[in-house]
């Protein structure tokens, strides 16, 4: 069942809409962790380059910690993705985790077609249309969330992989420092009713315009919950 519902998924994109973003596209955020106005984040596409002969988007969120707060518990966290510039699909993620003294580095490659990941040189069996959390923040933006009904496909985060249904809840006014804007919050959920390991949660709240853009992002980590806020967009 998985399998198809991943097919489908895989071609709804080849007959969907194009692609609302362009290399140089730089969404700014003002960030909040744990109720502390003192980080910052950032999602950037960074150029087209070619992957394991795929031609890709090479995108880049980045979230950190300043002033006071870069004491109190500093976070520098970047995760480079190269997705599928027709599927969106990841191809190749590098997350390079820097929060308080925790710190991880870990490299994933993902062939679709071939149902399989190499997470650190460990082969994981994944499904066509699995996903890394993160890349949910640029494939949602390829879909009309007025009419979206396909709900259900999976993530790999490190060797983990999770079969999640998302939540979609439309109609939510906003307010972000770059404005007022009326969104579909999107929210994964797992299958099994589970918590994420570390107690990780995400929604992410999308304009409900062509853009798609994530205007609001919070993610609830291992030691707090960060928000991200919309402050500015530029190409």
């Amino acid at each position: 069942m998985m399998r198809m519902i991943s097919f489908l998924l895989f071609y709804s994109f080849l007959f969907g809409t194009n692609i609302p973003f362009k290399v140089g596209e730089t969404l700014s955020y003002q960030a909040s962790f744990s109720g502390l106005d003192a980080a910052t984040g950032k999602l950037k596409v960074i150029e087209k380059e070619i992957v394991n002969d795929i031609s890709t988007f090479h995108v880049r969120f980045t979230a950190r910690t300043h002033g006071f707060a870069d004491y109190l518990f500093p976070i520098h966290d970047v995760i480079d993705l190269w997705l599928d510039d027709k599927t969106l699909l990841p191809v190749k993620v590098i997350k390079n985790i820097s929060e308080g003294n925790y710190k991880k580095t870990r490299e994933t490659l993902l062939n679709q077609k071939a149902g399989y990941a190499i997470v650190n040189k460990d082969t994981i069996l994944i499904e066509m249309g699995t996903h890394s959390p993160y890349s949910l923040f640029y494939y949602f933006r390829n879909e009309d969330l007025r009419i979206q009904d396909i709900k259900s496909f999976s993530t790999i985060d490190g060797k983990q992989v999770t079969s999640l249904e998302m939540q979609f809840n439309r109609g939510i006014q906003i307010k972000v420092p770059a404005g007022e804007f009326l969104c579909t919050e999107v929210t994964p959920v797992r299958f099994d009713q589970k918590k994420f390991k570390n107690d990780a949660k995400m929604a992410i709240w999308f304009t409900n315009d062509d853009a798609r853009i994530p205007a609001q992002i919070w993610l609830k980590l291992k030691f707090g919950a960060l928000i991200l806020k919309l402050k500015t967009v530029s190409n």
